[in-house]
């Protein structure tokens, strides 16, 4: 029987990448690992505050809650260079490592969507099941996010709010307070594409995509490549997929239980 977890408080750890930079991290919970990966110029607290963390907690999953290097509690490295691929793959890996997990499922929103295809990308031996929403491993222009945050945080602020009226006080908080060199410098260079290695990776995929969001054609794409399975939300858009939890929740709950299963058959 699967274990069910209650949050009743979280403390911050720290992993230390091999470049140096500090990666804080939240693990709750018991069961089976599943990381968290948040979208860019938000920080873990974005999965509490949508209602991920109870809901999943309650399900029996054991959460590690990632801050992404520029953001949150973890450094803020101001050189775009330190926003590679395979420097943010390394940074899991260092948390997983810190955390003694040796595989875990990873799930990740946007920009921490991109960072879950990475990982996989680079250590499939640590990946045991991907959850993508909003993100694909195609090749992306990210001019506009750019331009977006070019001054300050008040034309994105004001672009996201167009998406979800109802955005809270405290996310845009958090995203006051990010730090804005360091946020530039993750989006200085435009993402390549690296969907060719998906074709026959064998790690079980979910992806999910607002029907209104833009990047929803190549989202579906990637799962027709990957083999794996997509979940459309009718009339949410990149945000509102997000915070869709109650739609969102049980379909990766029942992705996982599959993958669980195939796993045990395997080992048998």
């Amino acid at each position: 029987m699967l274990p069910v977890n209650t949050l009743t408080c979280h403390r911050t750890s720290e992993a230390v990448a091999r470049d140096g930079i500090s990666i804080a991290y939240q693990d709750l919970g018991r069961g089976e690992p599943l990381v968290l990966l948040h979208g860019v110029t938000e920080n873990s607290e974005s999965w509490y505050e949508a209602g991920y963390v109870d809901q999943l907690l309650r399900r029996g999953r054991r959460l590690i809650l990632i801050d992404c290097r520029g953001h949150g509690r973890s450094g803020k490295p101001h050189n775009p260079i330190a926003y590679s691929g395979l420097r943010r793959a390394a940074d899991v890996v260092a948390v997983l490592d810190s955390a003694g997990v040796q595989h875990a499922a990873l799930m990740g929103h946007s920009m921490g969507g991109v960072v879950a295809l990475a990982v996989a990308l680079y250590h499939p031996d640590r990946v045991s099941a991907l959850i993508v929403n909003g993100a694909h491993p195609y090749a992306e222009d990210l001019t506009s996010l750019r331009a977006a945050l070019k001054n300050d945080f008040e034309t994105w602020l004001a672009s996201l709010t167009q998406l979800a009226p109802d955005l809270s006080q405290a996310a845009s908080r958090r995203i006051r307070a990010n730090d804005l060199t360091a946020v530039r410098a993750s989006l200085a260079r435009d993402r390549l594409d690296f969907s060719a290695a998906f074709a026959g990776l064998g790690i079980p995929v979910l992806t999910i995509s607002g029907t209104l969001d833009p990047r929803c054609e190549p989202v579906r794409n990637f799962a027709e490549l990957a083999g794996g399975e997509f979940l459309p939300l009718a009339g949410k858009n990149h945000v509102t997929a997000f915070l869709d939890v109650d739609t969102v929740t049980p379909v990766v709950d029942a992705f996982l239980d599959r993958v669980g299963a195939q796993s045990t058959r395997q080992g048998d």
